[in-house]
């Protein structure tokens, strides 16, 4: 009986590991597809976000960046992984938004044009980093 309930679990587990994983990935293409229009309209990203709700261009990365370290928190308290993942990916998307806001070439350290991408995928890795150790 006991067998049953331990198969049982480590059966939810992966299960639930990889719903984390689907749900990673695809914010992953949501921020990739949404940072490629970003960059290749500037003009109609830098509009659409000084239209939602009056808000000045700073406050949208700003919010963004506090709600997904909200969820990020929230997720380091209960047992499923996907919140960690989805407030990591929130703060990565809202990093890119606020370095595309004050210009990519300002993140350019020593003329590294990969550097702008670099941050906010550093800043991703290390929130996961953080997930794994506190999850253990």
């Amino acid at each position: 009986m006991a067998t049953g309930h331990a198969h049982d679990h480590s059966h939810r587990a992966h299960k639930g590991r990889i719903w984390t994983y689907l749900i990673f990935a695809t914010g992953l293409v949501l921020v990739a597809v949404l940072a490629n229009l970003a960059l290749s309209n500037p003009q109609l990203a830098s509009q659409g976000i000084d239209a939602i709700a009056g808000l000045p261009a700073w406050a949208f990365p700003a919010i963004t960046g506090a709600v997904g370290l909200l969820v990020f928190y929230i997720g380091l308290k209960i047992e499923t992984d996907w919140p960690e993942r989805l407030g990591a990916l929130l703060v990565a998307a809202s990093i890119a938004s606020g370095e595309f806001l004050l210009g990519w070439q300002n993140f350019e350290l020593g003329g590294l044009k990969v550097v702008p991408y670099v941050i906010p995928v550093v800043a991703c890795l290390v929130l996961m980093m953080i997930a794994n150790v506190k999850s253990r």
